[in-house]
């Protein structure tokens, strides 16, 4: 089964849905104005702490990467319409792209490490094989915030924050290193924490097709976070992350030793799985993968696979969620297992499917859901409009 094409033409009713960013206004002290795609890159790289890098409207063919490691940093389009100003990577659907690929080993268009306090806003970051923003999740990424930033036919995941482990250590020893890269001390030091994703547009224009990838053209996502703590994804719009055969994974998907998240007040549109915290086929990689997390007030449009999976957790709440498609026909809209002690799926409206809207384990409680036939009972489906006619 696949998940249909989104109607794209509804995009602006859509984002009509998700609350608004605030304006923000430019400082007026320590800011670098760029305007080509060397200068963009030199002036990130080569950044003081507590500066602006502003870039002028237009559209960017990137070179290479660029790594940031500055901490108090902010990186935006200079009009504040993430239209405006594209970062992009000029490549679709290859892995092995060697431009965008020159640090840390996988291709992405921004890579983070030893950087806290970082915000990237109002831009657009298009045409990626693998990645828009890397952060790697023993560079103890504190406080990244991305707001009001577009992710345009990224084709693997928009947003990735990788294991505790960096890909770069992987080739050394304890003792070239001077520690031990996976002590639990290091790891809880340097864990990516209190980082937010709030009015943002992960989009993709069709499905993936890249067969050569992990999952035969299915290694697809919106994000994919290990590791996160005190997390908040927010008010974003997720519409058409589709992988080639309708198993991409979670478009939203956060796991091993997570904790303390919440994904609210999102919208997601023909997505082929929504929202997964914790992975099914990894019980072996962590001890837990999600607990103490709520899931809230999302609208979930669309979609083959399940809406909302929750794997191997402990503490999770999932509320006043609005979850309906027609694509739907093998899986449960919510499943929830393995749950090391309690779990709650309450007050959601679900359009009923083929099968039963649940599939939970004993440490679940379910109540005061509405599961009905919406269906041609929504104002209007395809822009996320749960209104009734």
């Amino acid at each position: 089964m696949y998940t249909r094409d989104p109607d794209f033409s509804k995009l602006p009713e859509i984002l009509k849905l998700i609350k608004p960013h605030k304006p923000w206004a430019i400082p007026t002290e320590k800011v670098v104005r760029v305007s080509a795609p060397w200068e963009i890159i030199r002036a990130v790289e080569d950044a003081e702490e507590y500066t602006t890098i502003v870039i002028a409207k237009g559209r960017y063919i990137m070179p290479r990467d660029m790594v940031v490691n500055t901490h108090h940093l902010t990186i935006c389009g200079e009009t504040g319409d993430r239209e405006d100003v594209i970062i992009d990577g000029d490549t679709e659907f290859d892995q092995f792209y060697k431009p965008l690929s020159t640090r840390f080993g996988a291709p992405g268009l921004i890579k983070i490490t030893r950087a806290r306090h970082l915000t990237i806003r109002d831009l657009t970051l298009a045409n990626s094989p693998k990645y828009g923003i890397m952060f790697m999740g023993d560079g103890r990424v504190d406080n990244l915030t991305i707001e009001n930033v577009k992710f345009h036919n990224i084709w693997a995941r928009g947003l990735k924050g990788t294991g505790s482990v960096r890909i770069d250590h992987v080739p050394y020893t304890e003792d070239e290193l001077g520690y031990n890269p996976q002590d639990d001390y290091h790891i809880q030091w340097n864990r990516p924490k209190n980082g937010c994703v709030r009015h943002c547009l992960f989009i993709n224009d069709r499905p993936k097709q890249d067969e050569v990838d992990p999952d035969e053209g299915n290694y697809v996502a919106g994000m994919d976070l290990m590791f996160a703590k005190g997390w908040t994804i927010s008010d974003n719009a997720f519409v058409g992350i589709r992988g080639k055969s309708g198993r991409g994974r979670g478009t939203v998907f956060i796991w091993i030793h997570s904790e303390d998240v919440v994904v609210e007040n999102n919208i997601f549109i023909h997505c082929d799985k929504a929202i997964g915290l914790g992975n099914p086929h990894a019980q072996d990689r962590a001890s837990f993968h999600i607990r103490n997390t709520i899931v809230r007030n999302n609208i979930i449009i669309g979609g083959c696979n399940k809406a909302i999976e929750i794997d191997y957790g402990n503490n999770v709440t999932i509320e006043s969620n609005k979850i309906c498609s027609e694509d739907r026909k093998d899986y449960h809209a919510i499943q929830v297992l393995n749950m090391s002690e309690s779990a709650i799926v309450k007050n959601n409206i679900i359009g009923k499917d083929p099968l039963d809207a649940f599939n939970v384990d004993s440490n679940t409680i379910i109540e005061d859901n509405e599961v009905t036939d919406l269906v041609g009972k929504i104002a209007d489906l395809e822009s996320g409009d749960f209104s009734m006619k």
